[in-house]
């Protein structure tokens, strides 16, 4: 991350938010802080926080979920799906679901 900080922005990964869990606000806020202080040249322009995760359908429950995340510093949403199994890291779950394409919308 402090690489990350010498230039605009970031889509961190958190362990405790894999596969379309939503980050904890605490984690993220660390990460901000912590990006925030190693910025060195260029601190004037913006960093961008990219996270994401799994919302609830109701537009209400999802505005408190990611209201705390953008409180604590991110910028960007990107809308995931939560995914589980144990083959979920390996290689062949990845291509399988990278040469299946995004679902029928």
């Amino acid at each position: 991350m402090r690489r990350a900080a010498r230039w605009d922005g970031a889509v961190p990964l958190f362990e405790s938010a894999r596969h379309g869990h939503v980050p904890d606000v605490a984690e993220v806020r660390d990460l901000v802080d912590y990006v925030r202080k190693h910025r060195t040249a260029g601190s004037e322009r913006p960093f961008e926080f990219v996270l994401g995760g799994a919302t609830p359908p109701d537009a209400a429950k999802a505005r408190d979920l990611i209201g705390p995340l953008r409180d604590a510093g991110a910028t960007w949403w990107d809308e995931r799906k939560v995914q589980t199994g144990p083959d979920l890291d390996r290689l062949p779950a990845v291509l399988r679901r990278v040469e299946a394409g995004p679902p029928p919308v």
